[in-house]
């Protein structure tokens, strides 16, 4: 009987997926870790012979450097006579300075047949290991310890007329500067080693400390590293050996943190699978033949009412929640009409600066002119023009344009009321429908909107626009169409706008109206300073 409801087969489903989920994920961090090891043991193979074919790329680089000079021909000249017939050695000494000091050595000597040092007479320890090593089988270059530590030597003969005049050597010294830059190329840790001491070390807190070495294990500060002994031609066992090393601890550390990875997504897993089955089992509890009446009727685009139930079963439990679908749909179905709304409230407005467009003043202006009517009153329409709009464009730009005509729509909110009604027109003129008492509260209501421009500038990419307007003033002639009637009022504030520019801009004119209760018969007043 356990087995007959659908909550204890998606228990015991639920429990085989976190099995084979915990079987995968293991068998998986195995192999990985295996295919880890291999690869570093692989790594560290390449690396050393990385390692090797880097120094020995060095000593034929330098070994190049020796053989330019003992070929050239002017050195070989200036030898020729110096052993020869005798003769200082300072102009050999300008010659190589003045020819090769661009060689990037740290050293460099010229010896005769006698060992008479000719270049580089304060380097008598190289000297003398030129000398010892004078009879040393292979191309001639080898590693000593000189004064300022550990250097790799190259050996070049000079001949001239098939005779031997002598010898080139070129050092290179295996500095902290040369270590350190060859642990940024193999990202492992070099080591010079004197006496069972860290000489030098790319660890440099660790130098001058003991040389601890276990079955080729170091162990510094609980950091055990795997190395090898880098071979040295030409040096003797009582000189400096030098160590290259890889950290265990770096692969320690990976290992981990892989393992870490693995459990976090078999712990992140079985979370998931029971989230996922408590889910599945809250919800299937709804009466199937209910549920598929309620889909036809969405279906059909309805959305009827559906009564929460107490619970008895997983099929009760499923139709509650579709009862909670469906309201969640009429809430949506509200939310559409509210954004409906709002995309025809878009319709009527100017995208730019967010007011009222033409289309909109056909609309409203009928009940504007009614509400007029009613209380006793007369419409008055300013209309405004920014001056020398297009001398702002020209010099600034449009995008500043826009930021002008913004601030302009801006000023307008600040300074109108709510019963007024701003458009835009069109480029930059604008019109506002007002209900005063008389022409002259409507002249003084735009005379404040022209003097707040005035004194209100447009700052735009650290430009400071100044900006002034004219406007025209008339009022409503109710003696026609509705149609007609706003086509006169805007003809004649559009004349008493001309009037405005015409006398110098930065004005207001008022287009005198018959009907109007002030009786300003054919007057144009200029309310501007």
């Amino acid at each position: 009987m356990f087995f007959h409801s659908y909550r204890a087969k998606l228990i015991f489903y639920m429990v085989l997926l976190i099995l084979f989920l915990s079987i995968t994920l293991g068998y998986s961090y195995r192999y990985v870790q295996q295919v880890f090891l291999d690869e570093v043991d692989s790594h560290l193979v390449r690396l050393q012979q990385l390692l090797d074919g880097h120094l020995n790329a060095e000593r034929n680089e330098l070994q190049r450097y020796a053989a330019i000079v003992a070929q050239d021909l002017r050195l070989k000249e200036y030898m020729y006579v110096i052993t020869g017939i005798g003769g200082d050695s300072e102009p050999l000494s300008k010659l190589y300075e003045r020819e090769f000091g661009w060689l990037p050595v740290d050293r460099r000597i010229i010896m005769t047949n006698n060992d008479n040092i000719l270049v580089g007479n304060q380097h008598t320890d190289l000297a003398a290991a030129i000398q010892k090593y004078a009879t040393m089988p292979g191309k001639g270059i080898f590693y000593f310890q000189g004064k300022s530590g550990l250097e790799v030597v190259a050996v070049a003969t000079i001949k001239y007329r098939d005779n031997v005049m002598g010898r080139v050597a070129v050092t290179r010294l295996l500095s902290q500067n040369w270590l350190d830059m060859n642990k940024q190329i193999t990202g492992g840790e070099f080591f010079l080693i004197e006496n069972k001491a860290i000489l030098k070390s790319t660890l440099q807190a660790r130098n001058h400390t003991l040389f601890n070495l276990r079955n080729n294990i170091l162990s510094i500060n609980s950091i055990s590293y795997r190395i090898y002994q880098i071979d040295l031609p030409g040096i003797n066992a009582d000189k400096p050996e030098l160590w290259f090393g890889f950290s265990e601890n770096d692969i320690i550390t990976k290992l981990e943190k892989h393992r870490s990875i693995i459990f976090s997504l078999l712990g992140g897993g079985i979370v998931a699978v029971l989230i996922l089955g408590m889910l599945i089992i809250r919800n299937f509890s709804r009466p199937l033949n209910q549920i598929m009446r309620i889909t036809r009727q969405v279906a059909d685009g309805e959305l009827p009412p559906l009564e929460k139930h107490k619970v008895a079963n997983e099929f009760d439990e499923l139709s509650n929640h579709f009862a909670d679908m469906l309201m969640a749909l009429r809430e949506q179905q509200h939310e559409i009409e509210k954004h409906h709304h709002i995309l025809e409230q878009s319709a009527i407005t100017d995208v730019l600066t967010g007011l009222y467009n033409r289309r909109y003043l056909q609309e409203i202006f009928p009940k504007l002119l009614a509400s007029a009517d009613r209380e006793d009153r007369l419409i008055y329409a300013i209309l405004l023009d920014l001056d020398l709009f297009k001398k702002i464009n020209d010099t600034y730009g449009h995008m500043a344009g826009d930021e002008c005509l913004i601030s302009f729509a801006e000023q307008l909110h600040q300074v109108s009321r709510t019963s007024d009604h701003v458009f835009r027109l069109g480029g930059e003129e604008f019109l506002i429908l007002s209900i005063h008492n008389s022409i002259t509260e409507a002249a003084n209501f735009a005379e404040k909107i022209r003097a707040k421009v005035e004194k209100t500038a447009v700052v735009y990419e650290q430009h400071i626009i100044n900006m002034t307007v004219s406007g025209g003033i008339s009022s409503v002639i109710s003696n026609g169409a509705t149609e007609s009637v706003l086509e006169d009022m805007l003809l004649r504030a559009d004349v008493a706008l001309y009037h405005a520019k015409h006398a110098g801009r930065n004005r207001i004119c008022i287009d005198a109206n018959p009907d109007d209760s002030d009786s300003h018969h054919n007057l144009r007043i200029n309310l501007a300073n």
